[in-house]
């Protein structure tokens, strides 16, 4: 028998307080799934950075540019989607390169470094509309 997921899908314009609301939406799903604290922080840190990359460097702060998050879940597992409207690719590999030669006070690289070891899996997708990240943590 599969199980069925729920999901809730937001669109809101490059403002860093919109993080918030993503995390009060998040609160309400570790209530609901009974997540516990320590995978509870973990998710909302990867949430944060995914969220401050996509308003940040993606839409570069453009309060015209919209960020589409979605949150997919069911008793297992929790995976959010956070995608920018940035019609050019970012360069993931160059970005790895960096934190590899511990360049971890770069500008770039940290928010990775931290979705990547908090997270069970973490995927980098690019269309022509942006660049997506997918983030997946079992529960």
């Amino acid at each position: 028998m599969k199980i069925k997921d729920q999901e809730i899908s937001l669109d809101f314009e490059s403002n860093i307080q919109f993080t918030e609301f993503c995390a009060f939406i998040l609160n309400f799903l570790k209530i609901n799934l009974k997540i516990n604290e320590d995978d509870s922080f973990k998710i909302e840190l990867g949430i944060r950075e995914a969220i401050s990359n996509a308003i940040i460097h993606g839409n570069k702060s453009n309060l015209k540019k919209r960020v589409f998050v979605k949150f997919k879940w069911n008793k297992k597992r929790i995976v959010i989607h956070v995608k920018d409207e940035n019609p050019n690719k970012i360069d993931i590999n160059k970005i790895k390169e960096k934190i590899k030669k511990n360049d971890i006070l770069s500008f770039q690289g940290r928010g990775i470094l931290i979705m990547e070891n908090y997270m069970d899996k973490v995927e980098f997708l690019y269309s022509e509309n942006g660049n997506e990240i997918v983030m997946e943590k079992m529960i």
